[in-house]
């Protein structure tokens, strides 16, 4: 059964690009109109979401996804379109909505209940559990501007989750915690799965989206992109944007290119490691580009996706092969690993232009960023152009393994 329905939703903001707040300004611009501009947060968007569905909702920031889910409790009024909710919401979208920073813990969730819906017998009943999973007992007579913020987002989704209402809906909420929180959230959110509440989350943290969610939303710029599986949604947020060549000016991690006729480059990323250039350019690299698994230049790559590291090269003199060096690093300087194409019996025969492709299946490295030696040089060792740490690529996670090196590794008991 369709529990949420959203048809041709339009969201539009008024922004002034003049500001009046002295008397002053009033009475000497009394004749003259402000001016304004008109904003579509959420742009003639549709969709529906099944009960018992755990709905994901992805997007950069700005995209219109805490808006989106500000209207599905009743926050934001549409400007058009509609919005159908069969059931009882309980949101949980900024830390501290609906709390009263005067009042004690205590007393916060008796008024923050009560803005949920329950009764004051419900909360009674409940009140044990709220303060035991929120692990505030001996703060509770406090006052909530005392607290840290993240005292307050444990005792507000502590609240939320025994509002006992059909639909739940999540924004960030594990942004501020801490790593216990995060797992006490991640049990409920089981136990959401196992009850078959209605779960509408909104995140960045794509591993926790595949660990959870049905199906997933991806919007941009408040319109949808595309909706459907959980796999192919974050492939296509995290790939589908990069079509097309994408120059050093758009993206300085995509491409790190050289121009060959003026000098030495800088380092295109700031950071610890630093860029060392050397050889004489008989053979000089010219442009280095990574590829994802649909052959589009990217600067980002999900941990155990295919990646081909490509690079272009110019002869400058009558070299007629050349050893092809990789090396890869933290972004610390820490050294993870190394190999050329004479240690793997490659031999590279070269033009008087071309490319040179280095390619894994499946890149075992975990999320962070990664800098990248690059050497071309002759059997003897000779550098013909070496480029120490001066390419750079990210690597977002896909699932909560901690560490550098994903290992392919199974349980058995």
């Amino acid at each position: 059964m369709v529990i949420i329905e959203v048809q041709n939703l339009f969201k539009q903001f008024i922004i002034p690009h003049e500001r009046r707040d002295s008397i002053k300004e009033h009475f000497v611009n009394i004749f003259k109109s402000r001016k304004y501009e008109s904003f579509n947060a959420i742009d003639d968007l549709s969709f529906e979401i099944n009960e018992g569905e755990f709905f994901g909702i992805i997007g950069r920031n700005g995209s219109g996804k805490s808006t989106l889910l500000k209207m599905l409790a009743g926050i934001y009024p549409a400007t058009k379109g509609s919005i159908k909710v069969r059931g009882r919401v309980a949101p949980f979208l900024e830390l501290g909505v609906g709390f009263n920073p005067e009042l004690s813990g205590k007393e916060n969730v008796y008024l923050n209940g009560a803005i949920l819906g329950l009764t004051e017998k419900q909360i009674k009943k409940r009140y044990e559990d709220i303060v035991q999973f929120a692990e505030l007992e001996r703060f509770m007579d406090q006052k909530l501007k005392n607290y840290s913020s993240g005292m307050h987002v444990r005792l507000a989704f502590s609240i939320a989750m025994q509002a006992g209402a059909d639909i739940l809906l999540l924004d960030e909420v594990l942004a501020v915690g801490d790593a216990d929180f995060q797992r006490k959230c991640f049990e409920k959110f089981r136990e959401f799965k196992k009850a078959g509440k209605t779960v509408v989350f909104v995140t960045h943290d794509l591993t926790t989206v595949r660990q959870f969610c049905d199906r997933v939303l991806y919007i941009k710029g408040g319109k949808k992109v595309n909706i459907g599986s959980v796999h192919e949604m974050i492939d296509q947020y995290i790939y589908g944007d990069r079509t097309g060549t994408i120059t050093s000016a758009q993206s300085p991690a995509v491409i790190a290119e050289v121009k060959v006729d003026q000098g030495q480059p800088q380092s295109r990323v700031p950071g610890p490691a630093q860029s060392v250039n050397d050889g004489d350019k008989e053979v000089q690299i010219t442009k280095v580009e990574y590829l994802d698994h649909k052959g589009v230049n990217n600067e980002k790559f999900v941990s155990g996706d295919s990646m081909t590291i490509r690079i272009h090269y110019k002869k400058n003199t009558n070299v007629d092969s050349v050893v092809c060096g990789i090396a890869v690093y933290k972004d610390d300087g820490y050294h993870l690993y190394g190999t050329n194409s004479l240690l793997q019996n490659k031999a590279i025969k070269l033009k008087n232009s071309g490319a040179v492709d280095f390619r894994t299946e499946k890149l075992n490295l975990l999320a962070g960023d990664y800098a990248l030696t690059i050497a071309f040089h002759g059997e003897d060792g000779k550098p013909y152009d070496w480029r120490d740490k001066e390419f750079y690529f990210t690597v977002i996670k896909n699932n909560n393994d901690d560490g550098v090196v994903s290992l392919n590794y199974q349980f058995h008991a």
